[in-house]
């Protein structure tokens, strides 16, 4: 698939996914989703992409989904449908991509925008970011995931009065919500992902994919299946080269070269 409203780019194991509407402050459309999606089925597929970072071209990272392209002549069915897959298609497979994302956030991440960049595994946010769930200004539910990933990012109480008010939050303000990991100046903030990224990348492919999946299900699991998850998934890292490569390297004092060793495996 050629692109037209995003750039995409695989550098040093980084695959940079843009999304590229700025006249429109990168607003979602179909046609952004459908090459959305077509570069996160890339991303998860390529054995060379060991991390990757979605940002936003221009002011803004997302502006949530634009108004001017709504379709006002779907019946509900039609719309629920529609709604169902975007969250099929977009929001589970980045929420569940077995390669860690960095969401670069540039600029305002509002509504749909917000939540994207919540569905990543975390957030460094420019000093000029803003975030807001902008749904109750017309008249809408919060959507693309928010219900279910702001709760349990900041706290149900704190999650229903952004949700409820629609206020803008600055970037210094969520990271101390923790919505953010870091705020970095504005000009920094693509290297200041990069070099992130570059450290994540280097990692172990399995190990990492395993470490996420985890993570991610141990906010509704027990203590007792979280641990009986990790036995099983320790014994599996435990056979795999990566594993041996990164033993080896121990021993010889170098840096593991983890990617050679998943594509032996």
């Amino acid at each position: 698939m050629s692109y037209e409203n995003i750039l995409y780019e695989v550098s040093e194991r980084i695959a940079t996914i843009t999304l590229n509407r700025p006249d429109a402050m990168n607003a979602t459309t179909d046609e952004l989703y459908a090459e959305l999606e077509d570069a996160l089925a890339r991303v998860a597929a390529d054995p060379d992409v060991g991390c990757v970072i979605l940002t936003g071209a221009g002011r803004g990272f997302c502006a949530g989904a634009d108004l001017k392209a709504r379709k006002d002549d779907m019946t509900p069915l039609q719309r629920r449908t529609r709604h169902r897959g975007i969250l099929r298609n977009i929001v589970e497979p980045l929420f569940r991509l077995e390669k860690p994302v960095i969401a670069a956030v540039n600029g305002a991440a509002a509504g749909a925008g917000f939540n994207i960049a919540l569905a990543c595994d975390f957030i460094i946010a420019s000093d000029q970011a803003s975030f807001m769930q902008a749904f109750a200004k017309v008249g809408l539910v919060p959507d693309l995931g928010g219900l279910y990933l702001l709760g349990r990012v900041i706290g149900i109480n704190k999650a229903k009065e952004l949700c409820f008010t629609a206020r803008k939050v600055p970037a210094a303000e969520a990271q101390v919500m923790g919505i953010v990991n870091h705020v970095v100046p504005h000009d920094t903030l693509i290297a200041e992902a990069r070099a992130i990224a570059s450290k994540i990348a280097a990692g172990s492919p399995t190990a990492l994919a395993m470490t996420k999946n985890l993570l991610d299900k141990s906010t509704n699991a027990t203590l007792d299946q979280m641990l009986e998850y990790e036995g099983y998934a320790q014994t599996i890292a435990y056979l795999t080269p990566e594993y041996e490569e990164g033993v080896q390297a121990f021993r010889e004092k170098r840096a593991p070269d983890f990617a050679a060793a998943a594509k032996r495996g």
